[in-house]
């Protein structure tokens, strides 16, 4: 049997396929077209787009694949070979950087974090990383994009848009595609930073031809043969490809083949079914067409889809007859089919054997799976109908592919299963709900746990599948609440969670007193929060769950720095940050309490420039995030701060659009600060040693009557802490007594006169 892939040539860190990133390896006797190499140095140059369009067989990819091996820093020249799954933005724009960063993975860090943040946009956010981490790049880098056609995604078309418009100057760009680009072709032109080579340049002159055909017959051709096959096929390097074939097994017939053969794509077709095809033997036919199922393949998937043990042997056999097998590393274990000679393959086996498609793909999809490329795996059980198989693989491999980056991929393969079995498998609804919450994406995810309660109320469910189902959907409705801004609902649900986990896995547990410390955060119980979120952290840290220890610990360390305890909130936020520098977590939304807690300890010291810098980093963290509440609060507490260093204008509009997003919750909670309770007087009063915001709301609620245990109570403080505060505030405005407090409170401003 063929030898299995080694790992390092199947997945990449996310799913990513060295392949794709790989140049193609010209074959040994593949025309050298120096000319037009030379053509195609000097006119690409950094900060420049070099476009190549041509239709299939123009010898694009070989052409750029030559080029790129013969530059003298080949190993800053980038790759990557487009495909459909690449319409995915996320998986594009991971291929992208990857293929970038290549020669120094450290280099395009940021970019790489920011990609695999959920709620991050990739045109507003990811690319304009890139392109900062690219504009100071000292030495030239190239990247070359070969198939570029295949792209459909106008998302992912914006995206370059905005990469050609603002191309650093260090950076070369060379697009291969079969049709004209959906980029901003005429701008770059009429700047004279677009390069163009289309059929004119690429079409073999009679000496190419003669050159080409005499490396593929092993003789040369009389000139008034070659000057017929070059007019009949007008320099289609292909179709010259093709007449040599021709000519190797029709020796006797030279003469008629050259005058017959003609180079449209519809003759070509034909001619490969009958010239070439029909006159291979029938092993070799029956594995080309068998194999051609896939995009690419290896030795040992092609024994998966055929049933033999000599598929090395044969593709030695294909690759010796130059039967366009393009190789696609360069240890010849990975290759795939001339585009235009793969698409005649399956039509062959359509027309020929109908009956074991679906089985190809069935095949094609088992061993995809079996070697942790679950993107192929999918695709391939969708395709072979195999709705069962299809229902197993995106219920498993769904949420992973979310996790990496690939929600609108998982969605899809969710949508393309259809309702039946949606209601039909309890799991689909479970892998839906999770994508959507990975994704950050609320409408989904009602749609999906709704679907979920269906589906738990029409089927007799297996007891512990049914015990998951419950708890997952009370872990769903709690986000959706939370999400929502409905914190009495949310906590309800929270309570429930925590209920269904008693005695579960530690994940399950983790997840119940996760869900319950955030909820009475939000219900003001700061107390009783950060001892649910300590029991948390500590199941996160023993799960190595950097995530939740970075939420967790975040979120405690806004805490103590509302509770006044600025060391141990420095202590908390340090150790969050710590893990926030795994993976992709430092982009990651919930990291928003990282700069928030600190952003409230530099507002509390006094320290206003620092305070805003952090606030607004935040602010960045939450907005991609469905938090509206938490989005609310970090809004309100930059806008206290803007308007202490004068910027009233930014101030009263990030006021006013918290104040809007509490409109939209139905039950917002205890907000650090509230925004309906917050005013931004033109002249604020400034007390003689300025009180925080937490003692301001301390001596409001001195003015107002209440009792240091009412005013605990309604801040989520101890009593201590209350009296703490108030020896705090009586030491700032010089005063020893709670009425004299009162008065100061009511004669600055900051509370009416009681009547």
């Amino acid at each position: 049997m063929g030898r299995p892939p080694e790992r390092a040539d199947v997945p990449q860190p996310g799913g990513l396929l060295r392949t794709k990133l790989t140049v193609p390896r010209p074959r040994p006797a593949a025309l050298p077209r120096t000319e037009l190499i030379e053509h195609l140095s000097a006119v690409s140059a950094p900060g420049r787009l070099t476009l190549v369009v041509a239709g299939a067989g123009w010898g694009k990819s070989t052409l750029l694949a030559s080029w790129v091996d013969r530059q003298p820093d080949a190993h800053r020249h980038a790759w990557l070979s487009v495909d459909e799954g690449d319409n995915d933005i996320v998986r594009f724009w991971s291929y992208v950087i990857a293929a970038l960063g290549a020669h120094d993975p450290g280099s395009l860090a940021a970019s790489a974090r920011l990609l695999a943040a959920p709620g991050v946009t990739v045109v507003d956010e990811v690319v304009p990383a890139l392109l900062n981490e690219l504009s100071v790049v000292t030495e030239p880098l190239t990247l070359v994009v070969d198939d570029y056609h295949v792209l459909t995604n106008v998302e992912v078309h914006r995206s370059m848009q905005l990469l050609v418009e603002q191309q650093p100057s260090g950076l070369r760009l060379v697009i291969a595609s079969r049709t004209t680009p959906a980029l901003p072709l005429t701008r770059s032109r009429g700047q004279g930073r677009l390069a163009e080579l289309t059929v004119a340049q690429l079409r073999l002159s009679a000496s190419d031809a003669a050159e080409l055909l005499r490396r593929e017959t092993g003789t040369k051709r009389a000139p008034a043969e070659v000057d017929l096959l070059h007019a009949r096929t007008e320099g289609w390097l292909a179709g010259l490809h093709l007449a040599a074939l021709s000519l190797r097994t029709h020796a006797e017939h030279t003469v008629e083949i050259a005058a017959g053969f003609g180079g449209d794509d519809r003759f070509v077709g034909e001619y490969l079914h009958t010239e070439v095809l029909a006159q291979l033997p029938d092993d070799l036919r029956l594995f080309l067409r068998r194999s051609a199922v896939v995009d690419r393949f290896c030795p040992d998937l092609c024994d998966t889809l055929t049933g033999r043990s000599d598929s090395a042997e044969l593709l030695a056999r294909a690759e010796r007859a130059h039967l366009f097998l393009v190789p696609l590393d360069t240890r010849g274990e990975w290759y795939r089919y001339h585009h235009l000679f793969a698409d005649v393959l399956r039509q062959e086996l359509h027309r020929a054997e109908p009956d074991v498609v679906p089985q190809l793909h069935r095949h094609a999809a088992d061993w995809f799976a079996d070697h942790d490329l679950p993107l192929d795996a999918v695709r391939h059980a969708l395709t072979s109908g195999d709705t069962v198989r299809a229902a197993e693989l995106v219920a498993e491999h769904g949420p992973v592919a979310a996790l990496q980056g690939y929600a609108d991929t998982a969605l899809g393969w969710l949508q393309s299963l259809g309702e039946d079995a949606w209601t039909t498998d309890v799991r689909l609804c479970l892998a839906g709900m999770t994508v959507a919450t990975l994704a950050s994406r609320p409408a989904e995810l009602v749609r999906w746990t709704d679907l979920a309660q269906t589906v738990l109320d029409r089927s007799d469910l297996e007891p512990d599948l049914e015990d998951e189902v419950r708890f997952r959907l009370a872990l769903a409705q709690w986000s959706i609440a939370s999400f929502a801004g409905d914190s009495v609902t949310a906590l309800h649900h929270a309570e429930n969670v925590e209920r269904l986990a008693e005695g579960g896995s530690p994940v399950r547990r983790l997840g119940g007193l996760s869900a319950v410390g955030l909820s009475r955060l939000r219900a003001g119980r700061l107390q009783a929060a950060d001892v649910a979120l300590t029991r948390a952290g500590a199941l996160a840290h023993e799960l190595g769950n950097d995530l939740g220890v970075m939420t967790i610990r975040g979120a405690q360390s806004v805490i103590a720095a509302v509770g006044g305890s600025a060391h141990e909130a420095e202590r908390l936020a340090a150790e969050a940050d710590g893990r926030s520098q795994v993976h992709a977590l430092a982009e990651h939304y919930d990291r928003f309490y990282v700069p928030l807690a600190r952003g409230w300890l530099a507002l509390e010291r006094g320290d206003m420039e620092p305070a805003r810098d952090l606030l607004r980093r935040a602010l960045q963290l939450v907005r991609r995030s469905p938090l509206l509440v938490d989005t609310a609060e970090v809004l309100t507490v930059l806008a206290v701060v803007e308007h202490r260093l004068g910027d009233a204008e930014a101030g009263r509009r990030h006021l006013v659009e918290a104040q809007q997003l509490l409109e939209r919750c139905p039950d917002p909670g205890h907000l650090l600060v509230d925004p309906r309770r917050t005013s931004l007087n033109p002249s604020p009063p400034v007390p003689p040693m300025p009180l925080s915001l937490r003692e301001i709301d301390v001596i409001v609620l001195v003015a107002e009557g209440f009792t240091s245990q009412q005013i605990g109570a309604r801040l989520g403080l101890s009593r201590r802490t209350v009296e703490a505060h108030l020896a705090t505030i009586y030491r700032k405005i010089g005063v020893k007594r709670r009425g004299a407090a009162a008065r100061y409170a009511v004669e600055q401003g900051l509370a009416p006169a009681r009547s």
